[in-house]
């Protein structure tokens, strides 16, 4: 399914942390890599100046960075959930994609179950610049 120009909110699950996106993801995207497998999320991809981050007063987002370091996941210091990945890399200077990843596990499921899911198996064998970095259940060929 096609994005729409609906915008969407997702919450954690004590309210701190909101995300608002301008519409649907094209696609809902079930990474498969050691760590997205473990967290359970599901993302939908945007370019990062089109999302609206709110937190509460004295909400806390903790941030666990691995691998490459090319990003962040970002969670509620309260209540535990994965809200979004965050680059922590500049965009890329060759016009090549720069873009964030809303956990769509947190947006009202009424709102996107007409959008497509795809698994993604292949970032699993996608070897990180050094394997020194990698997760020893890295399946990618070094």
């Amino acid at each position: 399914m096609a994005a729409t120009d609906t915008s969407i909110r997702s919450s954690c699950h004590c309210g701190a942390i909101t995300v608002t996106v301008p519409r649907l993801p094209e696609c809902v995207y079930l990474c498969q890599c050691t760590i997205c497998r473990r967290y359970g999320a599901a993302w939908g991809y945007y370019h990062p100046d089109e999302v609206q981050i709110d937190t509460k007063p004295n909400a806390v987002t903790k941030q666990y960075v691995w691998g490459d370091r090319d990003l962040s996941f970002n969670f509620c210091d309260n209540c535990g959930c994965v809200c979004y990945w965050w680059p922590i890399r500049p965009p890329p200077t060759d016009g090549g994609e720069y873009q964030m990843g809303l956990n769509t596990n947190n947006v009202d499921p009424e709102l996107l179950k007409l959008v497509d899911r795809k698994f993604e198996y292949s970032v699993s064998m996608s070897p990180l610049r050094s394997k020194d970095m990698a997760h020893p259940d890295d399946s990618a060929k070094y």
